[in-house]
């Protein structure tokens, strides 16, 4: 697909005039050794990372060690996970060069474990390491799970190995809830406990982004008090009135709880947020793996194709006229269909027909920002212009009430700003929880 010449134009490298091809001369310019160079300096950043990484899985492993004896298996899993987020925060902010990727600490924890295993071989020493083996496997996410898989049969045996990973199951149904806007989601599982009454496992789901993000999550003594935990989170205008309900639609439930998917570092993340990055995302697949795929379908689905569609028909209906853009060639009005294929393009989570045509004073907010920094100045003027429409047109497709209609309107020229949606340094952020 063309990108529109609308849209903010990187630089381009210098284009050089034809020569006659002649033999390279070695030199260290040449675009050989400039590849060779680069791969070698990536070769030694992955070094210089997996060094940090261990160091600070090794300071962990003491750590829990030391504490295992006073804690149950539970209390002890929480004590990773919390130590695990201390462990990734303190990366933040520091060098490009010493940022840990999430995924790396926890290989470096199974490295850890499985290399002082060899070492300890039998005794006391090998007893706490096993039952820490189990705790961190039990934590391990997909793909990450496999290799945890393999050290339980090494260490522990293949029949240890099957109880370890049953023993984070599913005791009764999925729930979920949604604000009134449909943009914010809850999602609430009970999991079996090692040592006492099953716990609730909440996610807490924002979809205003380009991509759908857990802004919390962790377990709650019961499914009144995660409720009540994400009512506050997402606000009581918005969430105070929502309910729990079994989750009865397989596919809108895999969109919330992205899995693996989460395992890329979206940036912003709090040490809360990383202190659940793991155990989120295995619970999650369990969670997903307890509701039969053929449950039920989301009643508001658009994809965006659909919805650029019906909006430029809605528009040359109107006889709606778009301003104009200073482009070279481009120069004049801007047609129903353009304005239409933007304006879906722009609006998240794309690709998710069940979670696409909701809108929130949020999720408006974020958009004027992605139009503001991705498009020319004239054109991203003429969207930001037609967005109240866009609105409306939403509106109607998913039911809105007129008075949400108009919260979501109060921030769609763009004048005013909505809470957490910037960073200090001015930049969007995702991973904010936010109340509407």
């Amino acid at each position: 697909m063309p990108v529109s010449r609308k849209r903010k134009k990187k630089s381009q490298p210098a284009r050089r005039s034809p020569q006659r091809a002649t033999a390279p001369a070695p030199s260290r310019t040449h675009p050989s050794f400039a590849f060779g160079e680069l791969l070698e300096h990536r070769r030694k950043l992955e070094q210089h990372r997996t060094v940090l990484a261990g160091t600070a899985a090794a300071a962990m492993i003491d750590a829990l060690a030391t504490s295992a004896p006073g804690q149950s298996d539970d209390d002890l899993e929480d004590d990773l996970c919390v130590r695990y987020g201390a462990a990734m925060v303190q990366y933040d902010g520091g060098p490009l060069d010493d940022l840990v990727n999430p995924d790396n600490l926890a290989e470096a924890l199974l490295s850890v474990l499985d290399e002082r295993l060899h070492e300890a071989e039998a005794g006391a020493d090998a007893t706490v390491l096993q039952r820490l083996l189990t705790v961190v496997a039990g934590v391990m996410p997909f793909p990450l799970s496999l290799s945890a898989h393999d050290l339980l049969v090494e260490h522990l045996g293949g029949q240890q190995a099957g109880r370890v990973e049953g023993r984070r199951a599913v005791t009764g149904p999925v729930l979920w809830a949604r604000d009134v806007y449909g943009c914010r989601r809850a999602v609430v599982a009970p999991f079996a406990s090692t040592d006492g009454p099953d716990r609730w496992y909440l996610w807490d789901v924002d979809t205003c982004g380009y991509v759908v993000v857990t802004v919390r999550s962790g377990f709650h003594s019961s499914a009144e008090s995660a409720l009540a935990a994400w009512r506050e989170s997402a606000g009581q205008s918005a969430a105070g009135q929502a309910d729990l309900t079994p989750v009865d639609d397989a596919e809108t439930l895999g969109d919330l709880l992205r899995g693996e998917i989460e395992g890329i570092r979206t940036g912003g993340e709090d040490q809360q947020q990383y202190a659940e990055f793991l155990r989120s995302r295995r619970l999650g697949r369990t969670a997903q793996e307890a509701v039969p795929a053929t449950a039920g379908h989301a009643p508001a689905r658009l994809a965006a194709e659909d919805a650029e569609e019906r909006f430029a028909q809605r528009l040359r209906r109107l006889g709606y006229a778009a301003g104009t853009i200073e482009d070279g060639e481009r120069t004049g009005p801007v047609g129903a269909d353009e304005l239409a294929a933007e304006l879906a393009d722009s609006w998240s989570p794309r690709h998710h027909p069940a979670l696409y045509p909701f809108c929130s004073p949020h999720k408006v907010a974020l958009t004027v920002l992605y139009v503001r920094d991705y498009y020319q100045s004239d054109f991203a003027a003429v969207l930001v212009a037609a967005l109240p429409e866009w609105i409306r047109f939403l509106a109607e497709e998913t039911g809105m009430a007129a008075e949400l209609t108009e919260r979501c309107l109060a921030y769609a020229s763009g004048d005013l700003e909505f809470p957490g949606t910037t960073d200090d340094d001015g930049r969007s952020t995702l991973m904010t929880p936010v109340a509407e």
